[in-house]
Protein backbone atom coordinates (compact mmCIF):
# COMPACT_ATOMS: atom_id res chain seq x y z
CA UNK A 1 0.00 0.00 0.00
CA UNK A 2 1.49 3.28 -0.95
CA UNK A 3 0.62 6.79 1.26
CA UNK A 4 0.70 10.09 -0.31
CA UNK A 5 1.08 13.14 1.94
CA UNK A 6 0.76 16.14 0.80
CA UNK A 7 1.23 19.52 2.38
CA UNK A 8 -1.20 22.36 1.70
CA UNK A 9 0.05 25.32 -0.29
CA UNK A 10 1.87 28.39 1.02
CA UNK A 11 -0.84 29.56 3.45
CA UNK A 12 -2.49 32.58 5.00
CA UNK A 13 -3.03 31.86 8.32
CA UNK A 14 -5.14 35.06 8.77
CA UNK A 15 -7.68 33.49 6.71
CA UNK A 16 -6.86 29.76 6.92
CA UNK A 17 -6.74 29.96 2.75
CA UNK A 18 -4.32 29.89 0.12
CA UNK A 19 -2.08 33.30 -0.42
CA UNK A 20 -1.55 33.73 -4.23
CA UNK A 21 1.79 32.37 -4.39
CA UNK A 22 0.14 28.76 -2.73
CA UNK A 23 -2.11 29.12 -6.14
CA UNK A 24 0.35 29.17 -8.28
CA UNK A 25 2.12 26.35 -6.57
CA UNK A 26 -1.17 24.07 -6.46
CA UNK A 27 -1.38 25.19 -9.93
CA UNK A 28 1.75 23.43 -11.04
CA UNK A 29 0.83 20.28 -7.89
CA UNK A 30 -2.80 19.35 -9.92
CA UNK A 31 -0.78 18.97 -12.82
CA UNK A 32 1.52 16.33 -11.24
CA UNK A 33 -1.42 14.33 -9.44
CA UNK A 34 -3.50 14.21 -12.45
CA UNK A 35 -0.53 11.91 -14.02
CA UNK A 36 -1.00 9.47 -11.45
CA UNK A 37 -2.47 6.32 -12.44
CA UNK A 38 -4.90 4.19 -10.15
CA UNK A 39 -4.84 6.16 -6.57
CA UNK A 40 -7.75 4.72 -4.96
CA UNK A 41 -8.68 7.24 -2.48
CA UNK A 42 -8.18 10.57 -1.57
CA UNK A 43 -8.61 12.22 1.75
CA UNK A 44 -8.51 16.09 3.44
CA UNK A 45 -8.23 17.63 6.44
CA UNK A 46 -11.39 20.00 7.14
CA UNK A 47 -9.22 23.18 7.55
CA UNK A 48 -9.57 25.73 4.38
CA UNK A 49 -5.86 25.27 3.20
CA UNK A 50 -5.83 22.10 2.69
CA UNK A 51 -9.07 21.09 0.60
CA UNK A 52 -8.13 24.62 -1.26
CA UNK A 53 -4.91 22.87 -2.31
CA UNK A 54 -7.04 19.49 -3.13
CA UNK A 55 -9.64 21.00 -4.77
CA UNK A 56 -8.20 21.75 -8.19
CA UNK A 57 -7.17 18.27 -8.93
CA UNK A 58 -10.22 16.35 -7.69
CA UNK A 59 -12.60 18.73 -9.81
CA UNK A 60 -10.06 18.00 -12.69
CA UNK A 61 -9.92 14.22 -12.10
CA UNK A 62 -14.06 14.11 -11.46
CA UNK A 63 -12.76 13.23 -7.74
CA UNK A 64 -13.88 13.83 -4.20
CA UNK A 65 -11.71 13.64 -0.79
CA UNK A 66 -13.15 12.19 2.40
CA UNK A 67 -12.91 14.77 5.04
CA UNK A 68 -11.52 13.48 8.75
CA UNK A 69 -11.27 15.66 12.08
CA UNK A 70 -8.25 13.90 12.82
CA UNK A 71 -6.17 14.99 9.42
CA UNK A 72 -6.29 18.67 10.52
CA UNK A 73 -3.47 20.78 12.19
CA UNK A 74 -1.67 19.28 14.98
CA UNK A 75 -1.76 22.63 16.68
CA UNK A 76 -2.51 21.49 20.05
CA UNK A 77 -0.42 23.41 22.96
CA UNK A 78 1.50 23.10 25.67
CA UNK A 79 2.50 25.62 28.60
CA UNK A 80 6.13 26.50 28.52
CA UNK A 81 8.01 25.29 31.64
CA UNK A 82 10.33 27.35 33.55
CA UNK A 83 13.41 25.76 32.59
CA UNK A 84 12.99 26.75 28.93
CA UNK A 85 15.78 28.87 27.73
CA UNK A 86 14.16 31.58 26.38
CA UNK A 87 12.90 32.92 29.40
CA UNK A 88 10.32 35.21 28.12
CA UNK A 89 8.44 32.53 26.96
CA UNK A 90 7.95 30.89 30.37
CA UNK A 91 4.26 30.22 30.94
CA UNK A 92 2.51 30.92 27.47
CA UNK A 93 1.03 28.62 25.03
CA UNK A 94 2.57 27.33 22.21
CA UNK A 95 2.69 24.48 19.88
CA UNK A 96 4.70 21.95 20.58
CA UNK A 97 7.30 21.40 18.22
CA UNK A 98 10.06 24.26 17.12
CA UNK A 99 11.35 24.30 20.62
CA UNK A 100 15.05 25.23 21.10
CA UNK A 101 17.58 22.53 20.70
CA UNK A 102 19.29 23.92 24.15
CA UNK A 103 15.58 22.43 26.18
CA UNK A 104 14.82 19.64 23.23
CA UNK A 105 18.35 18.26 23.70
CA UNK A 106 18.00 18.12 27.18
CA UNK A 107 15.40 15.89 27.33
CA UNK A 108 16.13 12.16 26.65
CA UNK A 109 12.32 11.25 26.96
CA UNK A 110 11.44 13.43 23.78
CA UNK A 111 13.63 10.85 21.43
CA UNK A 112 11.73 7.51 23.23
CA UNK A 113 8.65 6.64 21.17
CA UNK A 114 6.77 6.21 24.54
CA UNK A 115 7.91 8.07 26.87
CA UNK A 116 7.50 11.36 24.97
CA UNK A 117 3.69 11.47 25.39
CA UNK A 118 4.42 10.74 29.04
CA UNK A 119 6.74 13.27 29.95
CA UNK A 120 6.36 16.55 31.89
CA UNK A 121 5.81 18.83 29.39
CA UNK A 122 2.47 16.52 27.67
CA UNK A 123 1.09 14.69 29.95
CA UNK A 124 -0.83 17.22 31.30
CA UNK A 125 -1.76 18.57 27.93
CA UNK A 126 -4.58 18.00 25.46
CA UNK A 127 -1.75 16.66 22.98
CA UNK A 128 -1.94 12.44 24.39
CA UNK A 129 -5.13 12.60 23.76
CA UNK A 130 -5.16 13.95 20.27
CA UNK A 131 -2.08 12.36 19.40
CA UNK A 132 -3.99 8.77 20.50
CA UNK A 133 -7.32 10.00 18.42
CA UNK A 134 -5.27 10.50 15.06
CA UNK A 135 -3.44 7.20 15.55
CA UNK A 136 -6.60 5.60 15.95
CA UNK A 137 -8.01 7.45 12.89
CA UNK A 138 -5.10 6.68 10.60
CA UNK A 139 -5.13 2.63 12.14
CA UNK A 140 -8.56 2.33 11.60
CA UNK A 141 -8.72 3.99 7.90
CA UNK A 142 -5.59 1.58 7.00
CA UNK A 143 -7.68 -1.66 8.76
CA UNK A 144 -10.73 -0.67 6.10
CA UNK A 145 -7.90 -1.72 3.22
CA UNK A 146 -6.55 -4.76 4.97
CA UNK A 147 -3.33 -3.58 7.10
CA UNK A 148 -4.23 -4.12 10.12
CA UNK A 149 -1.92 -3.08 12.97
CA UNK A 150 -0.54 -5.49 15.80
CA UNK A 151 0.88 -5.31 19.19
CA UNK A 152 4.26 -4.74 17.68
CA UNK A 153 3.50 -1.85 15.69
CA UNK A 154 3.42 -3.25 12.12
CA UNK A 155 0.81 -4.54 10.09
CA UNK A 156 -0.78 -7.71 9.41
CA UNK A 157 -2.38 -7.81 6.14
CA UNK A 158 -5.31 -9.62 5.28
CA UNK A 159 -4.72 -10.13 1.39
CA UNK A 160 -0.21 -10.30 1.34
CA UNK A 161 0.84 -8.81 -1.88
CA UNK A 162 0.77 -11.67 -4.72
CA UNK A 163 4.17 -10.69 -6.55
CA UNK A 164 6.48 -13.67 -6.10
CA UNK A 165 6.82 -16.98 -3.54
CA UNK A 166 7.06 -15.62 -0.40
CA UNK A 167 7.75 -19.19 1.12
CA UNK A 168 11.02 -18.91 -0.27
CA UNK A 169 11.66 -15.23 -0.11
CA UNK A 170 15.23 -13.89 -2.54
CA UNK A 171 17.58 -12.00 -0.09
CA UNK A 172 18.64 -9.76 -2.86
CA UNK A 173 15.07 -8.85 -4.40
CA UNK A 174 15.96 -5.64 -2.52
CA UNK A 175 18.75 -4.75 -4.83
CA UNK A 176 16.52 -4.95 -7.84
CA UNK A 177 16.51 -1.45 -9.85
CA UNK A 178 12.82 -2.26 -11.44
CA UNK A 179 10.76 -4.48 -9.90
CA UNK A 180 8.27 -5.25 -12.87
CA UNK A 181 6.80 -8.27 -10.77
CA UNK A 182 5.72 -6.30 -7.43
CA UNK A 183 2.44 -6.15 -7.69
CA UNK A 184 1.17 -2.77 -7.57
CA UNK A 185 -1.50 -1.90 -4.62
CA UNK A 186 -3.83 0.54 -3.28
CA UNK A 187 -2.61 3.81 -3.28
CA UNK A 188 -4.42 6.40 -0.73
CA UNK A 189 -3.60 10.50 -0.98
CA UNK A 190 -3.87 12.89 1.95
CA UNK A 191 -3.93 16.48 1.57
CA UNK A 192 -2.87 17.75 5.14
CA UNK A 193 -0.95 19.99 6.90
CA UNK A 194 3.52 19.83 8.40
CA UNK A 195 2.66 19.45 12.17
CA UNK A 196 0.06 16.08 11.53
CA UNK A 197 2.05 13.95 8.56
CA UNK A 198 4.90 13.82 10.97
CA UNK A 199 2.56 12.71 13.79
CA UNK A 200 1.15 10.02 11.23
CA UNK A 201 4.62 9.21 10.38
CA UNK A 202 6.20 8.78 13.89
CA UNK A 203 3.09 6.21 14.43
CA UNK A 204 3.25 4.39 11.28
CA UNK A 205 7.15 4.20 11.63
CA UNK A 206 7.37 3.64 15.33
CA UNK A 207 9.10 7.00 16.34
CA UNK A 208 8.95 9.97 18.48
CA UNK A 209 7.17 12.74 16.68
CA UNK A 210 9.65 15.05 18.49
CA UNK A 211 12.55 13.69 16.17
CA UNK A 212 10.67 14.50 12.75
CA UNK A 213 8.71 18.12 13.90
CA UNK A 214 12.51 19.28 15.52
CA UNK A 215 14.73 17.60 13.11
CA UNK A 216 13.03 17.72 9.40
CA UNK A 217 10.52 20.49 6.88
CA UNK A 218 8.77 19.49 4.30
CA UNK A 219 7.63 22.44 1.92
CA UNK A 220 4.25 23.97 0.98
CA UNK A 221 2.94 21.66 -1.47
CA UNK A 222 5.62 19.29 -1.13
CA UNK A 223 5.12 15.38 -1.82
CA UNK A 224 5.59 12.43 0.87
CA UNK A 225 5.55 9.29 0.26
CA UNK A 226 5.67 5.79 2.80
CA UNK A 227 5.29 2.44 1.01
CA UNK A 228 4.14 -0.95 2.90
CA UNK A 229 7.58 -3.22 2.70
CA UNK A 230 5.84 -6.77 2.64
CA UNK A 231 8.75 -8.99 2.85
CA UNK A 232 6.97 -11.57 4.71
CA UNK A 233 3.58 -12.53 3.41
CA UNK A 234 0.79 -11.25 5.35
CA UNK A 235 3.26 -9.02 7.54
CA UNK A 236 4.09 -4.96 6.40
CA UNK A 237 6.07 -1.96 7.59
CA UNK A 238 5.54 1.49 5.99
CA UNK A 239 8.86 2.78 5.27
CA UNK A 240 9.80 6.56 3.82
CA UNK A 241 10.55 6.31 0.14
CA UNK A 242 10.42 10.07 -0.55
CA UNK A 243 10.23 13.33 1.54
CA UNK A 244 9.33 17.03 1.10
CA UNK A 245 9.43 16.16 -2.88
CA UNK A 246 9.14 19.64 -4.36
CA UNK A 247 9.60 18.93 -8.31
CA UNK A 248 7.07 20.03 -9.51
CA UNK A 249 7.78 23.40 -7.95
CA UNK A 250 11.34 23.25 -9.48
CA UNK A 251 10.55 22.18 -12.79
CA UNK A 252 7.59 25.39 -13.24
CA UNK A 253 9.97 28.14 -11.90
CA UNK A 254 8.29 28.47 -8.88
CA UNK A 255 10.14 29.23 -5.83
CA UNK A 256 9.74 26.89 -2.99
CA UNK A 257 8.30 28.54 0.05
CA UNK A 258 9.85 28.42 3.65
CA UNK A 259 6.42 28.38 5.56
CA UNK A 260 6.83 27.05 8.45
CA UNK A 261 11.03 26.89 8.76
CA UNK A 262 13.36 29.18 10.59
CA UNK A 263 15.68 29.34 7.33
CA UNK A 264 15.31 30.42 3.68
CA UNK A 265 15.11 27.09 1.20
CA UNK A 266 17.78 26.20 -1.55
CA UNK A 267 16.85 27.99 -4.74
CA UNK A 268 17.29 25.49 -7.71
CA UNK A 269 16.91 26.41 -11.31
CA UNK A 270 13.86 24.10 -13.37
CA UNK A 271 15.79 21.01 -15.08
CA UNK A 272 16.44 21.26 -18.80
CA UNK A 273 15.06 18.00 -20.64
Amino acid sequence: MRLIFIRHGDPDYSIDNLTEKGKKEVALLTERICKWDNVTDFFTSPLGRAKATGAPALEKLGRTAKEFPWLQEFYYQITVPKDYPDKSQVGKKRIAWDLLPDYYLSHPEFFDKDKWLNSKLFKNSEIKEKYKEMCNGIDGLLAEYGYIRNKKGFYDVENPVPNRNWADPIPEYHLTSVKNDYNEDKTLVFFCHLGVMFAIISHLTSLSPMQLWQGFYVAPTSITILNSEERLGGQAWFRVERLGDTNHLTNGGEPISSSGYFASVLGEKPSII
